[in-house]
Order: structure tokens, then sequence, then C-alpha cells
């Protein structure tokens, strides 16, 4: 069943990539902290591969240095510290490839499943997280839960699974107990080695399950209801009402800009009755001749008596009327291929300029 918001409303609509964002900037992304520990155990698994020998090597020299100098190490004497420092120096150099390396697999973990991103709203404090009736009530919720459940999973199977490697393994084992203490750190390695693979694999296939259903979580949770979806078109792209407001003002303007523009037309070509198209052309600022007005019908029929007042030349020309009407825009200089029909047209009224009656009877 759907959720619904604090109005009542169904919680239907997939998220809008500004919900998703803005999600990103507090903080809330889809994250699996099983996934994170996972990538990092199979990065401790392969560093244990590839630096097992060299472990296994130091401990084991570690091991015979030490159990050879029991007799001369005086625990109440002053070289004690100098051996307990230096045991501590020669483990830190051993295990180091390890603490150096597993946070960077963490660190790249992270990366993976979220990217880089910095929310300084996530580290702030929240008053609300020291409440103790709230923090009850987050201790059994459905996600709690199912976390808890989760958990116990894992560690049943890791310790199934432990179990299992060591029950095959013990058999291999007993013939060792007589052994030298090089041979009993190798198939100690080797098991544990075993045994973290297989802990891995499972905990990764766990991890991926998890993965999913968190970011089937995450979108859930931030999925809207068809009002917020409105309300935030409204918000990113404007009110459907407001912009038509403004598309009307803006036509208006345009509008009485042309017809304050068109008494400085040089001529006007018409259909003759329902397009008229007015061209001004000034041989120091133009290229070439510019539409200042156009329009059909009723519109065409004013520009056409704006024209008469003004003694704006009139000529009849419907194909080229029609096709400066279809392919320029008002402000437009004139298209090439009209160069030569509208030349003439302006050239024979330079012509007539001369001849008053000439142009009264060209309109």
């Amino acid at each position: 069943m759907p959720k619904e918001n604090e109005q009542g409303q169904q919680k239907t609509e997939k998220p809008t990539q500004k919900r998703v964002s803005d999600a990103r900037k507090d903080g809330n992304v889809a994250k699996s902290q099983d996934f994170n520990s996972a990538i990092v155990l199979v990065g401790g698994v392969v560093l244990l591969a590839i630096f097992g020998g060299f472990v296994m090597t130091r401990l084991t020299d570690f091991s015979v240095g030490i159990f050879g100098q029991l007799d001369e190490i005086n625990l109440d004497g002053t070289n004690f510290r100098g051996y307990l420092l230096g045991a501590a120096k020669y483990l830190l150099f051993t295990i180091a490839p390890f603490f150096l390396i597993i946070p960077v697999i963490g660190v790249v973990a992270n990366l993976m499943q979220v990217g880089f991103l910095f929310s300084t709203k996530a580290i702030k404090p929240k008053l609300d997280k020291l409440n103790p009736v709230k923090g009850m009530k987050n201790l059994f919720n459905q996600q709690a839960v199912v976390r808890l459940a989760m958990n116990i999973i894992k560690v049943a199977i890791i310790g199934y699974v432990a179990y299992i490697v060591v029950r095959n393994e013990w058999p291999k084992f007993l013939p060792l107990v007589d052994s030298e203490v090089p041979a009993i750190y190798l198939f100690l390695m080797h098991t544990i080695l075993k045994v973290l693979i297989y802990t891995v694999l499972v905990l990764f296939i766990l991890a991926i399950i998890d993965l999913t259903y968190q970011r089937y979580k995450y979108t859930e949770n931030l999925k809207m209801s068809k009002q917020e979806v409105k309300d935030e078109r409204k918000m990113v792209e404007g009110d459907p009402k407001v912009k038509a407001q403004q598309r009307q003002l803006q036509m208006r303007i345009a509008f009485n800009q042309m017809i304050k523009q068109l008494p400085e037309a040089d001529v006007i070509v018409t259909n003759p009755t329902h397009v008229a198209v007015a061209l001004r052309y000034d041989t120091q600022s133009m290229d070439a001749p510019k539409v200042i007005g156009k329009g059909l019908r009723k519109l065409a029929q004013r520009i056409k008596k704006i024209g008469r007042e003004n003694d704006i030349p009139i000529v009849e020309n419907p194909p080229l009327a029609r096709s400066l009407y279809k392919m320029c825009e008002i402000g437009e200089e004139i298209p090439g291929e009209f160069y030569q029909d509208v030349a003439e047209i302006i050239a024979q009224i330079y012509r007539l300029k001369e001849d008053p009656e000439a142009v009264e009877s060209m309109t």
C-alpha cells in the first residue's frame, strides 16, 4: 500500500530528479553498510592472500625469537622494556599493510555506492536524537527489526561456515600436533584463509541483497504524491497560469512595438487580403531589408491601414508575401533567396518616389 504524506495524500509517483538531488544535499542517499563491510572483507582477504606469506614468515620468526630468548628476558630487569618495544615495532611493521590499505578500501567502497558526497547537514547534531521516547520507538520500528534479523542471520551463517570448514580441516590438524611451529602456522593460516573466503562470499551475496533493498526503500521513502509533483513543477518552472499571463504580456508588448515601428516601413508586401509583411531597408545600417511587421487577416488589414495612413507603398505579390511571412520573424533580415524580388520592389519604389501619383496607384 502506498505511503501517505502529512496531508493524507498517497505517495504514488516516482521521486523527481530535484527531490533526489535535494535529498543528496541533505546527506540522504541509498547506502548499505553491509556492502561496505563486504568490500572491506574482500580487500582484507586479498591482502591476506598477497601478504600472507610475508606475515606468516614474520610471525614465525617472531615466535621463534621470543621463545628462544625466554631465558634471557628478566621481567624485573631493564632489558624487559627493550624486548617489549622491539616486539611492538616488529609486529606493527608486520601488520602495517593491513592498517594502511584497509581504510582506503573502505573509502573506495563508499565512493562505489554514493560517489563523492559532503553534506554538513548530515553531521549537524539533532536534538530529537536525544529524545529517549523517540529513541525507544526507533529500537522497535520495522527497519530496526529487519536490521536485527539480518544481523542474526549473518552471525548464524558465519558460525555455520566456520564450523563446516573447521570440521573438515580438523582431521588434517591432528597429525600436526607433534610437528614444528612453521608447519602448524601454515596449516592455521590456510584454515583461516579458507574460512574467510567462504565467509566473504556469503557476506558479499547478502550485501548485494541488502544494497538492492536499501535502494528500493530509499526510492519508496522519496516517492511523492501527485500534488507534490505539481507543486514542485510550479516552483521550478513557474505557475502555468502565471506563465500564460507572462506570455500574453510579452505578445502584447511585441505587438505594440510592431505597431509603433510600422510607420518606418519602406514597403508593405501583401497577399493581397490575408497576408501583409512590412519591410524596411536602411542602406547605412542594414545589410539586407528587415521585416518590421507581419500579420494575417485582421492584423494584415490593420497593417495595410497604417501603411495607407503613412503613405507607405503597398505592393501585391502573393507568393513573396506568403514566403516572407512563413520564413521570417519580426526583426530578422530577409533570406538571400528573396534579395532579388525585394530589391526590384524597393528599386521600383525609389524610382517612383518622385512621382506621388504613381506611388498612390500602387497602394
